[in-house]
């Protein structure tokens, strides 16, 4: 009974929001509420008896056993059942979609994929729907009719279910794009026996058996079909998408080619200035619209536009800071410097005097045993003076 009652804490802490939000049934055989409310239950059960209560909770008899099968059946053999097995659409141990093409006159063109990334249920199958209606695109089908097992994701591409949450949002979006590329194209629910062809290429494609699929092309999928969304930071209105921002009112979610008439519209509009990229993408961010390339896309066609190529104003001033130089021409300013007392080196030197000329850094050294004027003033009339008579006699000359 205590493994019963541990069991309900640890769903009501998973699913906290839901407990708080709702009225939640409690269908069990076992008589808890009786055992949660006496008076000499133990420490842990009186705790666990508290955290209950602020749930609107109700304890009803089980009349069928249909949804108590599964559970059963893990509670008591899970020791011997790998986990894999329960876990759906898991990439670890494969998942893919299988597609057929059928032409009015019979013939089949089959297609398998296989998916290197994590997916529910309802994402491979919208994820092979969008893969198929590809695939009729690429080989020039104008009139087609779709049919798919799934009865949720046909429902809410036709629009008679809502689609929850953005990511449903957005694949359901892209496939309704895709149907409108058609002619003439329809969507069909059937029953999964009818479509037991393509059942059988997803299984050989969520476990890329090479040897069964023979000559059918596998292809590897290794990102969504959509891009990557944080639930949080979208919302729908009115079957619009929005994206929330900190400081900022809702921003409207924007495909690629309407983002490309508004970057013409703010950029070359009657009220446009050519502005910068960036700058551009701010003005757009701050009219209400957004999309994830929206910055590049700015950049982009900034440096498309012929008028701020041709008509833009460049600076001229240099990339940075221009150092002034004292010395106008080679040799008029030397730096001369004594060093030492260094380690004693061959012939008993442990000095040196060092001479650089400031504009071309030219440097001229040598060791000394012991400092005397006579040495130093050879060492400036041999590096200093004749270095500056010889390149002058030789420009004269």
């Amino acid at each position: 009974m205590e493994k019963l009652v541990y069991a309900l804490i640890l769903a009501a802490r998973k699913l906290r929001p839901y407990f708080q939000a709702h009225r939640i049934e409690v269908r069990t055989a076992y008589p808890l509420p009786h055992l949660l409310h006496k008076p000499e239950s133990s420490g842990r059960m009186l705790k666990w008896a508290v955290e209950l209560g602020q749930f609107d909770l109700e304890y009803c008899p089980r009349t069928a056993i249909k949804g108590q099968a599964l559970a059963d059946f893990i509670l008591e053999f899970d020791s011997e059942v790998d986990d894999k097995a329960i876990v759906l659409a898991e990439p670890s141990s494969g998942s893919g979609a299988g597609i057929v093409l059928v032409t009015p006159e019979g013939h089949r063109l089959m297609s398998v994929i296989h998916f290197k990334f994590y997916v529910t249920n309802n994402d491979a199958e919208y994820e092979a729907l969008i893969n198929g209606l590809k695939l009729a695109l690429e080989v020039g089908v104008m009139n087609l009719i779709v049919r798919s097992d799934s009865e949720l994701v046909v429902n809410q591409v036709n629009g008679g279910f809502q689609a929850r949450g953005p990511r449903t949002e957005l694949y359901m979006r892209c496939a309704q794009l895709l149907l409108e590329r058609f002619g003439n194209a329809r969507l069909e629910s059937v029953p999964r026996e009818e479509n037991s062809n393509a059942d059988a290429l997803a299984k050989m494609g969520s476990q890329m058996d090479s040897v069964q699929l023979g000559k059918i092309p596998l292809g590897i999928q290794e990102i969504s079909s959509i891009p990557e969304v944080e639930a949080a930071k979208y919302v729908e209105y009115d079957g619009v998408l929005y994206k929330r921002g900190f400081n900022q009112p809702l921003l409207r979610y924007v495909g690629r080619d309407e983002g490309n008439y508004i970057l013409r519209e703010v950029h070359e509009g009657i009220c446009g200035n050519h502005s910068g990229g960036g700058s551009l993408a701010l003005k757009v961010l701050r009219q209400g619209y957004y999309w994830p390339t929206m910055k590049e896309d700015a950049f982009k066609f900034v440096r498309a536009c012929d008028r701020c190529q041709r008509f833009a104003n460049y600076s001229n001033a240099p990339a940075s800071t221009i150092t002034s130089l004292e010395s106008p021409w080679s040799f008029s300013m030397w730096g001369i410097d004594l060093i030492g007392e260094l380690p004693k080196a061959k012939g008993s030197v442990k000095y040196a005097v060092v001479a650089v000329d400031y504009f071309t850094k030219w440097a001229e050294a040598i060791p000394l045993a012991t400092i005397t004027a006579k040495k130093i003033r050879d060492f400036v009339f041999k590096s200093y003076i004749m270095q500056i008579r010889y390149p002058i006699q030789t420009h004269l000359g």
